[in-house]
């Protein structure tokens, strides 16, 4: 039995490497696996049996437990999040780049967001140094990369070192040319940025993760055991939504001035008096600005999904009809009252001899078929 590490999903099968024999292996997954519904995803530690090195094959036996995981992008027991983001080209978009930190804030709260800002080879030092004192106070660790110079690349190499490691960020910020920059042999697809738009077109269609082994040997860095994953973009409104009142909590310059505030639950957005409000000074209004349209999205999210629940509960029932129908606590059988068929079915036999209860069965037989002419006339005068 050996140990793999899940590379990617690919065509039916996975693609599994397995460390003591330093290969890859194509996978499929045991009956088993698929009859509980265990999913398999790229980063997954897992157990292979029925291992063929000629045809590099074997079979998943079983998932060993994450320490971790995201659902968007899906990939497991994941260390850190690197949230790449383009200084031009396309232009650095503040909201979007604060909806990705409180996305990851709650995919991985264990961990705090790496933004790495690349292209700095087309930013001016004063764009950087712009950049970098919005976020670094706040305690986010803030790198400069660019995969076309090499810029940064060491300190980059250097973050990863030791962890596996997440790459996310929307298409065209260049996720993939970073790849290609550290892994060259693995010559990754890359786009070309739509000028009309300044959106980029995807390239990457799966989460796949990469060994960064070779870098020790290239850039004479050690990296220990040390993975990175490259993700499909994804947009603003896949991102995940906390709930209004704990938006501020993803806004560590807001929570420490709304914790001096006097009102409870407040949104820090209108209120008179609001401490947060009294002191804007102190906040980036880049931020800011994040924050108010997060919590409206967030507000837009709640009201949604309360509307469209259609939850019933189970201590209620509809009666009344179609139309007409209400809800109303249901009783149970200590409380309600017996039914009069059901009645006429318990008739106390003790008193009767053979004869008058085979009478009685007789006569409670002619209710029951008379009851349900009745119910059936009932039915079909309101048909009509």
């Amino acid at each position: 039995m050996l140990l793999g590490t899940v590379l990617r999903s690919h065509a039916g099968g996975y693609l599994v490497f397995e460390r003591e024999q330093n290969a890859v292996y194509f996978c499929t997954a045991r009956g088993r696996i698929k009859k509980d519904g265990m999913s398999i995803l790229t980063g997954d530690r897992v157990e292979l049996d029925e291992i063929t090195p000629e045809q590099e094959t074997a079979v998943i036996s079983a998932r060993l437990d994450r320490h971790s995981l995201l659902s968007r992008p899906p990939v497991a027991n994941v260390d850190q999040v690197i949230i790449v983001q383009a200084v031009h080209q396309p232009e650095w978009n503040h909201l979007l780049c604060d909806r990705y930190i409180v996305h990851f804030h709650l995919e991985l709260p264990s961990a705090q967001p790496v933004i790495a800002f690349n292209k700095c080879d087309l930013a001016s030092s004063e764009r950087l140094t712009a950049l970098r004192s919005i976020y670094e106070p706040l305690g986010y660790f803030v790198t400069f990369v660019s995969a076309k110079t090499g810029e940064g690349l060491e300190n980059l190499v250097k973050i990863m070192s030791g962890k596996t490691s997440v790459m996310a960020g929307q298409s065209g910020v260049g996720k993939s040319s970073l790849l290609n920059a550290l892994l060259p042999e693995w010559n990754l697809a890359t786009g070309v940025m739509e000028n009309d738009t300044g959106v980029g077109r995807h390239t990457t269609t799966a989460s796949e993760l990469f060994n960064l082994a070779s870098i020790e040997k290239r850039l004479n860095l050690p990296v220990g055991d040390s993975w990175v994953a490259d993700t499909p973009g994804f947009n603003i409104l896949e991102l995940n939504h906390p709930a209004p009142p704990e938006v501020v909590w993803h806004f560590p310059e807001i929570l420490e001035l709304a914790h001096d505030c006097k009102f409870l639950n407040c949104l820090h957005l209108v209120e008179q008096g609001c401490n947060v409000l009294a002191n804007l000074e102190k906040i980036s209004p880049e931020r800011f600005e994040s924050y108010s349209a997060i919590v409206d999205e967030a507000l837009i999210e709640y009201r949604t999904r309360k509307e469209s629940s259609q939850k019933i509960e189970t201590t209620v029932k509809a009666v009344g009809g179609k139309g007409n129908a209400r809800q109303v606590p249901k009783l149970s059988g200590k409380y309600r009252n017996i039914s009069r068929r059901k009645g006429k079915q318990q008739v106390s036999r003790l008193d009767l001899d053979d004869e008058d209860a085979d009478n009685a069965d007789a006569d409670a037989s002619e209710d029951q078929v008379a009851d349900a002419n009745a119910t059936a006339s009932s039915e079909e005068g309101l048909a009509d």
